[in-house]
């Protein structure tokens, strides 16, 4: 399966979006990157969520669905350290079980 992508323009961002497995066809790439908070600046470019909100640029990549920033794993779930994007545990992982 081919899938659309957009990276970050800003200097020094290893920021990265790949457009879901499940966007429906008629459903626009840039549809699923603005609910992903990235921006689209013309002639500049795309700008990742940690770059807009001033945590950016991206250094370190990892499992973050926004921007593929690297996380940390909280109770609450896995914590991007760069778009501070949340991505709850799934319910069978009980190693986060604190109740």
């Amino acid at each position: 399966m081919i899938r659309k992508a957009a990276i970050c323009d800003r200097e020094g961002c290893l920021a990265l979006f790949v457009a879901p497995a499940d966007l429906p066809d008629d459903q626009p790439f840039e549809t699923a990157l603005t609910a992903a908070d990235w921006e689209a600046d013309g002639a500049a470019g795309h700008a990742c969520p940690g770059c807009v909100r001033g945590t950016g640029p991206v250094l370190e990549r990892g499992e973050c669905p926004r921007c593929c920033g690297s996380t940390v794993d909280l109770s609450h779930g896995a914590s991007c350290h760069y778009c501070g994007h949340v991505t709850p545990h799934p319910p069978e992982d009980d190693f986060f079980d604190l109740g």
